[in-house]
């Protein structure tokens, strides 16, 4: 299956579910569909499997509890993120930036982590150094 564009992702999910069903903040979903970036943004839980995020800049964004999973997050800057709980299985975070982002229990079974940067990021049993 080819990955789906953020924007297909973004319009024809996330307003199509129940308004309780995501967190996330419709104007920065927004901002992140059409820049590619939105530092601090809210994203809980947001719908983006298979998502094209290459080169996203998502530091600092609340991405607990997000379905990532399969997303191309390669070379992305999510330097202090919160990703705990976020599924990333199979994600490509090759050369992604993850420098004190918390990932907590987040699923990062089959995620592509070569090359990541994971200085200070907590993991589930604590810190990686």
């Amino acid at each position: 299956m080819k990955s789906a564009s953020l924007g297909f992702v973004a319009l024809g999910l996330i307003f199509g579910l129940t308004a309780g069903a995501i967190a996330a903040n419709p104007q920065q979903v927004n901002e992140l569909r059409e820049t590619n970036q939105c530092r601090g943004c809210d994203l809980r839980s947001i719908p983006l499997p298979q998502a094209s995020l290459a080169n996203a800049d998502l530091q600092g964004a609340d991405l607990r509890g997000a379905n990532l999973r399969g997303a191309n997050l390669a070379g992305a800057n999510l330097t202090g993120a919160f990703l705990s709980g976020a599924s990333l299985r199979q994600a490509n975070l090759r050369g992604a930036d993850l420098t004190e982002a918390n990932l907590s229990g987040a699923d990062l079974t089959g995620a592509n982590l070569d090359n990541a940067k994971l200085r200070g990021a907590t993991w589930i049993d604590g810190t990686i150094k």
